[in-house]
């Protein structure tokens, strides 16, 4: 005789199936934000612009949540206690979750800035230092970012740059175009400018070291705090050589696929789909953050905006015609 499940039962049994899970991200306003991530990526805010949207983030007072299945409204943090497997064996020993991936529209320039490394971050600030690495989904005629030192500079000459606001010209600025990708490892002073969005993979941290900001006021009217003595500590002072890396495509059935940086801090890669992908790991879990075009995984629907986790030891199946996306994982 077959037994009916109550609803309590069904909740549980699906809860336990439950693999794909749609993030709801943490929008933020800072003053060079603009308006591309309400109008271009569907995200829904109160204020006007939006600067950043933190996709998948457990930061503290600042989680992405489920937004679809039984685990609705769960934060990050809460799934990991509610399902201890989910974020796989290289996730487990960690004191806290390794990644934070934004999606970021700067229509106007963001501060000249740098990230201290771990070692620094861990003895000075108790929280690990910052990684990153940009994704450019988008840039306007012309766009550029600051990355690294054009030549080795000594500190004494750095500080005079800052004092005397001639810092830029020891930077490389270097004009991007949509698709292209940068690894930006702590220490290196960068900056992204007006008209490019970003899809930014980090480590979990929020630690930056603003060194210039162009004299700018917040809509309070006061200056933005500058942190020049912490980040003479941590820069970088050499010469950076910034010319391109050449990620070849490769292509599976009718799939195109780009392997753009391997570290050991997270592995990215560009994804076009025509028709169906697996994806998944067994030791971790995998994001996919949609850049373009709609699609599904398994029966999720996505569109351009939605980032979705998969638990590690699960492998999905994307399908769409156009879909790009990035695949991200630790």
């Amino acid at each position: 005789m077959k037994r009916e499940l109550n609803s309590t039962q069904l909740e549980n049994r699906n809860a336990s199936i439950q693999h794909i899970f749609k993030l709801k991200p943490v929008l933020k306003d800072y003053i060079w934000g603009g308006e591309r991530l309400k109008c271009e990526w569907g995200k829904e805010g109160e204020a006007d612009r939006i600067a950043e949207s933190w996709e998948l983030s457990a930061f503290p007072q600042n989680e992405s949540c489920v937004d679809n299945g039984a685990y609705k409204g769960y934060t990050i943090s809460a799934l990991g206690e509610k399902i201890p497997n989910i974020f796989g064996e290289k996730v487990r020993d960690l004191s806290c979750f390794p990644l934070l991936i934004k999606i970021i529209d700067a229509c106007g320039d963001l501060s000249i800035q740098v990230h201290p490394d771990d070692d620094f971050a861990l003895k000075i600030e108790n929280q690990l230092g910052k990684s990153e690495s940009w994704y450019i989904a988008s840039a306007s005629l012309g766009a550029s970012i600051y990355l690294g030192f054009n030549r080795e500079v000594t500190k004494d000459e750095l500080r005079s740059a800052i004092e005397n606001n001639n810092l830029c010209t020891l930077l490389n600025r270097i004009e991007v175009c949509e698709g292209d990708f940068f690894f930006v490892p702590a220490g290196t002073v960068h900056a992204l400018l007006a008209g490019v969005t970003v899809v930014e993979i980090q480590e979990s941290s929020s630690l930056t070291y603003r060194i210039y900001d162009y004299g700018r006021i917040d809509k309070n009217g006061n200056s933005r705090e500058l942190h020049i003595e912490k980040a003479l500590q941590v820069i970088d002072t050499k010469k950076l050589d910034v010319s391109q890396k050449t990620h070849e495509y490769i292509y599976e059935n009718q799939n195109r696929l780009r392997k753009l940086a391997s570290t050991r801090f997270f592995t990215v890669n560009e994804i076009l789909v025509y028709g169906s992908y697996q994806i998944g790991k067994k030791d971790t879990f995998v994001t996919l953050t949609v850049v373009s075009g709609v699609g599904c995984i398994d029966n999720e629907s996505i569109k351009k905006g939605d980032t979705i986790l998969i638990s590690a030891d699960y492998f999905a199946t994307v399908k769409g015609d156009g879909l790009l996306f990035i695949e991200t994982n630790f």
